[in-house]
């Protein structure tokens, strides 16, 4: 008869990066925070230089120069970490699972720096001083989200802080990802990235 008990190993998903890509992950939604205010501050500079009224007086409407501005963020965001992805894949063997589920956190990843980049401009009187003050921003966010170092290990109050940033919630999605979840185990992630850009 057949043994009605055997022991054996296996292994559990622990949800957790290892170390060449949890730093190329957080890396990478750092410095995106810090790109995508290229696209944002070509509105101040355009309003700076005095083309922003030759813009206006164009035959098109005033939300088209916004979106227009948008849209190359948006772009610039998207190319960059898509090199970043390649890059790190096939040179330092990160694991970035499965492309679809990071294609949808590279998208919302994108989505909020866009959209705190284009609130802190909007509170900035020139070019340079939304410039000083998106850095600030960016670098905040990167320390409370876990880019320099895992802060879900640190626990307590630091843990709780860092709920607040975008980083943590992409990076946490990427380790869901690699815990086995699907594209269904980061819907989570994904809104809260989006409904909570700071």
């Amino acid at each position: 008869t057949a043994a009605p008990l055997t022991i054996g190993t296996i292994e559990a998903a622990d949800k957790e990066l290892d170390s060449s890509t949890y730093y190329s992950a957080a890396m990478a939604v750092m410095f995106l925070f810090l790109i995508v205010q290229f696209g944002v501050l070509g509105l101040l500079e355009e309003r700076e230089n005095g083309t922003m009224n030759r813009l206006l007086a164009a035959p098109m409407r005033r939300s088209s120069v916004v979106l227009g501005k948008a849209i190359t963020s948006f772009a610039i965001g998207v190319i960059s970490m898509t090199t970043v992805i390649l890059v790190t894949t096939f040179a330092l063997g990160a694991d970035w699972g499965d492309p679809i589920g990071v294609a949808i956190l590279v998208l919302s990843g994108v989505i909020a720096a866009l959209g705190l980049m284009m609130m802190v401009a909007a509170f900035a009187k020139t070019a340079e001083q939304a410039s000083n003050l998106q850095a600030i921003a960016g670098f905040l966010l990167a320390m409370l989200g876990g880019a320099f170092f895992p802060v879900a290990s640190a626990g307590g109050l630091l843990e709780a802080l860092s709920k607040i940033t975008p980083h943590a919630w992409y990076l946490r999605g990427l380790g869901d990802l690699a815990g086995g979840s699907g594209v269904g185990g980061i819907l989570r992630d994904v809104f809260t990235m989006g409904a909570r850009p700071i």
